[in-house]
């Protein structure tokens, strides 16, 4: 068989690996996808549990990711978007924060609360409309510095940013790059804050259904590569033009032979999930909710149900995320949750079933400054969203240009 007319080997099926399975089928090149797991998804998956849908981890999707508009079909998706604002606990009680450019009447009622001074929802706005930039800073620089140079108050960094992009970075001190607040600013400021109906798993399912199923290896766990070959762990053995590792960078270099050059960073979250009444819902608006007091573990509570056809008839889904928490007993952490969300709820969050709790170890790759690993190491290529600023579009564009470098070296030869 000519090199030519051999598949593209790709190991792992997340988005990364989806998406480069995808080019290359729109360019009419045969590839195999191989996953150690059942179905495909990586790190984006919805399990079904007790007649509910759970994400692991609570994630949504921008719509304003130019990658995944290129990739995903948002009308099947059937996509379900969150209020643009949030409610955030100080002082006993709840204050709404909404984006005046699209709930104007909401953004001027919320002009005098105690969320930040007024001088920094003004700041807020100019950053909207890049009055005011971070674009001059250097990559290396923590968003929690970025926000202070800007002009930020102490009282607008506790009370909104702290909580709102921690429940962004999965990290407790805003050590995250600026360049990935700047991203993240202004993807919501041009889109929407969405979730497929049926969940964010939905999002893997529907690429994979865009794909030949004879071309899906799954539950194929590989322990070996190289530049034309993919090994089973049971000794099974595939050849190809090409082999991509769409796999965590650990993985690739386990698959590589390699010893990694530094311990790779991950930023972590404890998801946890409550049954509770539809009835008995505090809210029916599909609104984030943050801890603007500092007190207690739960950094931002969704009820998810008044976004997603995620519940049984007459249950309501609501999801709970702690970050910075992963040293401590599971158990403790979510009573010592329920002691806090009754706080903020009332009795009847006593009554709420602890339905299952996810410690997500590997939710995020940190990014305290731009990735850039390399691309190509002996003769395979790797891609992931642990290129540039990780995000589900990170993953995306990485899996997209691993394919183009694959086709361009084809023409090529």
């Amino acid at each position: 068989m000519m090199v030519k007319k051999r598949p593209v080997l790709i190991v792992g099926g997340g988005l990364a690996g989806l998406a480069c399975s995808m080019t290359l089928h729109r360019a009419g090149v045969p590839f195999l996808l191989f996953d150690r797991e059942e179905f495909v998804g990586g790190r984006v998956r919805t399990d079904e549990y007790k007649g509910y849908r759970l994400d692991r981890g609570v994630q949504i999707l921008l719509t304003a990711y130019p990658e995944a508009r290129c990739f995903l079909n948002y009308e099947e998706l059937d996509l379900r978007s969150c209020y643009p604002g949030s409610r955030v606990w100080f002082e006993n009680r709840f204050h709404q924060v909404a984006d005046p450019f699209r709930k104007p009447k909401d953004g001027l009622n919320s002009l005098f609360n105690p969320i930040g001074m007024l001088r920094d929802k003004l700041r807020v706005g100019f950053l909207r409309l890049g009055l005011l930039s971070t674009r001059s800073m250097p990559d290396e620089l923590p968003t929690f510095q970025a926000l202070k140079q800007l002009g930020f108050s102490s009282s607008m960094m506790d009370r909104f940013w702290k909580p709102f992009m921690r429940g962004v970075f999965l990290e407790n001190g805003l050590s995250t790059s600026v360049r990935k607040f700047e991203e993240t600013f202004r993807l919501f400021a041009q889109g929407q804050t969405a979730l497929p109906r049926l969940g964010i798993g939905e999002i893997p399912q529907q690429m994979a259904r865009s794909l030949p199923p004879n071309c899906l290896r799954l539950s194929h766990r590989v322990g070996k590569v190289g530049n034309h070959f993919v090994e089973s762990a049971d000794g099974q053995r595939w050849e190809g033009r090409a082999v991509v590792l769409a796999t965590e960078s650990d993985v690739a270099d386990q698959l590589l032979g390699m010893e990694s050059e530094k311990p790779k960073s991950w930023n972590s979250v404890d998801c946890l999930y409550f049954s509770l009444p539809s009835g008995d819902l505090p809210i029916a608006k599909p609104i984030l909710h943050l801890d603007g007091s500092g007190i207690g573990p739960v950094n931002n509570l969704t009820f998810l149900s008044t976004l997603s056809s995620c519940a049984p008839q007459g249950r309501a889904l609501a999801s709970a995320s702690v970050i910075g928490q992963s040293h401590r007993d599971l158990h403790s952490l979510t009573e010592e949750a329920r002691r806090q969300l009754t706080h903020w709820f009332g009795k009847k969050v006593e009554s709420w079933d602890m339905l299952k709790a996810y410690r997500i170890e590997r939710a995020v790759p940190a990014c305290p400054s731009p990735l850039h690993p390399k691309s190509v190491i002996r003769g395979v290529h790797r891609c992931g969203d642990f290129f540039g600023l990780p995000s589900i579009d990170s993953a995306l564009r990485s899996g997209r240009e691993t394919a183009e470098r694959i086709l361009a070296k084809a023409v090529r030869s």
